[in-house]
């Protein structure tokens, strides 16, 4: 059976290793477990893996992952920090196989071959912070860190996406653009975990046990001597080399506390290795394990790994829970394998997604000190959320976006209208009362929630409903929004504009890079050099006294809030307008029918 049919199937994990150092480069498959053991959030963490030692006395092996909240089990200080789940949360999943199938390059290529001309697509993308509510998170952080309560705090965020396709061609699609030494891709059966790590946890052959943190980033340039002058730039970064430093001591306390007095060296440090969109330091600590070490031993002492958490870990680890808006998941826990003999491997699961169903997540973070800058951090998350840019659906499905205000669905009539017409348009066949029923379902559980939340309804391009919703936060400031021009020009001509489809990666790669420099929203203009709209909103200017807005013969989605304003506020008018208007407009707004109206400050410069 070909390796990705093979992985179709659930239980069967992946583990590809490009590394060229023979002790953890091979690449192994697992398949047809005898036996599945779980972590969840009530149990015993301790029993677990004396439970998984059992199996490794035994013979079998071992393959899984376990998640960054599994970290609050094993230590008594952090109990009380334990995510409020009645103890059902899955923590760790790890099956128990006979042994593994050695697959080599040959046939990882040809495997890689066929599986890449199937489709997939990823849509709807979007961060669970925004620029000023992340920033907020962080000077916090900053107080926190200033007051002497702590060091450095890893922050991270999640990614939310609708996945449509293969998720073989979603994992060679991944790992073509960010190729990586520990690469895994895991059908746990109700999951899929999709993990492109650069960051090796530790390996271990016997007694000997080596671990390599990352910290630091710096971008890939466009020119060969400007991306040399970023990697040099990034090797002597006195604020990088500080942090790896903190994470390299950090972790060689950690293995202190399993390992021979005097065995553990850190050796080759801030090394920068370079991958297709970033440039990443690392450092290596090597030691020899005491031989009463224990596999409950060595997780305690060293998970979750220093590099994802912070220091003093504990304290970082209390910050991270009360801070971050989400559970981590298998996201900065770790991804391996044990084999009888004690070879194992596991990865720091970084630019790692979580599957379930057409529902991704995917989680991105960065690392702060006394003196790192908000708005720095959060574009530096932005950039490494790069590598799921690109991925376009063949057949787009459409989606709406809706406010729920604690009550009710704001402008819900009009958002079906739009939803069943475009439907109708694209010849999608659509359920109407199963989209009713769905969206009522989902009201009975907001209300029972509380509070605003961000409601997203899929219609698949085979009629399938989706309807998702997280909590949202309106913003009240009356602060402007910063935004920029697109360098890409839309082509009036596209019918599919007219419609809120899920082919939006020009969108939200647009939406992507101008947050990374530091904006909120990106304008795009069309090949007549004409203004249309924005990723996620639509644009009305006040010129000499009257407002205006540009017409959808200029190649833009007629948004739910534009056709309120036009249908109820009679004096905007539809006109073509360029980047002269804008510049000489007296006000510039956005605006769409889960954020309102907000003023915006445009910088054509970008």
């Amino acid at each position: 059976m070909a390796l990705y049919d093979e992985l179709s199937r659930p239980g069967s994990l992946w583990f590809e290793s490009t590394c060229p150092d023979a002790r953890y480069g091979e690449s192994l498959l697992f398949t047809d477990p005898v036996e599945i053991l779980t972590l969840h959030s009530g149990d015993d963490i301790r029993a677990w893996f004396e439970s998984l030692e059992s199996r490794l006395e035994k013979g079998y092996a071992l393959a899984g992952w376990l998640g960054y909240e599994a970290g609050y089990l094993l230590d008594s200080a952090l109990d009380r920090c334990a995510w409020p789940d009645e103890g059902r949360t899955l923590l760790g999943w790890f099956g128990v196989y006979r042994a593994p199938k050695r697959i080599g390059r040959e046939q990882i290529d040809a495997a890689d071959e066929q599986a890449a001309v199937r489709k997939c697509a990823v849509s709807g993308f979007g961060f669970e912070f925004d620029e000023a509510e992340y920033c907020q998170r962080i000077d916090r952080l900053k107080d926190e860190i200033a007051a002497g309560n702590v060091y450095q705090v890893n922050f991270t965020g999640r990614c939310g996406f609708t996945f449509d396709g293969s998720p073989e061609a979603l994992y060679v699609a991944m790992k073509r653009r960010q190729p990586s030494p520990w690469s895994a891709m895991l059908n746990t059966g109700d999951r899929l975990v999709l993990s492109f790590s650069p960051e090796l946890f530790f390996v271990r052959e016997g007694r000997l046990i080596e671990t390599m943190p990352m910290k630091g980033t710096a971008p890939r340039m466009t020119s060969a001597e400007e991306d040399r002058a970023a990697r040099e730039g990034l090797a002597k970064c006195e604020k990088n080399r500080a942090e790896n430093l903190m994470i390299v001591d950090l972790l060689r306390n950690d293995l202190g506390r399993i390992c021979e007095t005097g065995s553990v060296q850190a050796s080759d440090l801030f090394e920068t290795q370079t991958y297709p969109t970033l440039h990443q330091m690392v450092s290596t600590i090597r030691g020899e394990l005491r031989d009463e070490t224990r596999l409950h031993d060595l997780f305690r002492a060293l998970f979750p790994c220093g590099s994802v958490t912070g220091a003093p870990k504990v304290r970082a680890m209390k910050l991270i829970r009360e801070l971050e808006r989400s559970p981590r998941g298998v996201y900065t826990g770790a991804v391996g394998f044990m084999l009888p003999g004690g070879r194992t491997a596991f990865n720091v699961a970084i630019r790692t997604i979580e599957l379930q169903g057409r529902r991704g997540v995917y989680g991105t973070g960065s690392g702060i000190v006394w003196d790192s800058e908000p708005q720095q951090e959060f574009r530096e998350c932005m950039l490494k959320t790069e590598i799921l840019s690109g991925l376009v659906p063949s057949s787009p499905g459409i989606f709406e976006t809706i406010q729920w205000n604690g009550f009710d669905y704001l402008l819900l009539d009009d958002h079906l209208d739009r939803l069943f017409a475009s439907a109708q348009a694209l010849g999608i066949k659509v359920d109407q009362s199963a989209v009713l029923d769905e969206l009522d379902a989902k009201a009975e559980e907001l209300r029972a929630l509380g509070g605003r939340h961000r409601v997203r309804l899929t219609l698949g391009h085979n009629g399938d409903v989706l309807v998702e919703s997280e909590p949202f936060t309106l913003d009240l400031s009356g602060n402007s929004v910063r935004v920029c021009i697109a360098s890409e020009r839309v082509d009036s001509a596209d019918s599919l504009l007219h419609y809120k489809t899920t082919a939006r990666n020009r969108y939200d790669q647009a939406l992507m890079q101008a947050m990374g420099k530091g904006f909120g929203e990106v304008l795009f203009l069309n090949e007549r050099g004409e203004l249309t709209e924005g990723a996620i909103s639509n644009v009305l200017l006040r010129i000499d006294g009257s407002w205006f807005t540009p017409p959808e013969s200029s190649g833009l989605l007629n948004g739910v809030f534009r056709r309120y304003l036009l249908r109820t506020r009679p004096w905007i008018k539809e006109r073509s307008l360029t980047l002269d208007d804008l510049r000489r407009a007296e006000i510039v707004l956005i605006c769409n029918s889960l954020r309102g109206m907000r003023r915006a400050e445009v910088d054509i410069s970008e």
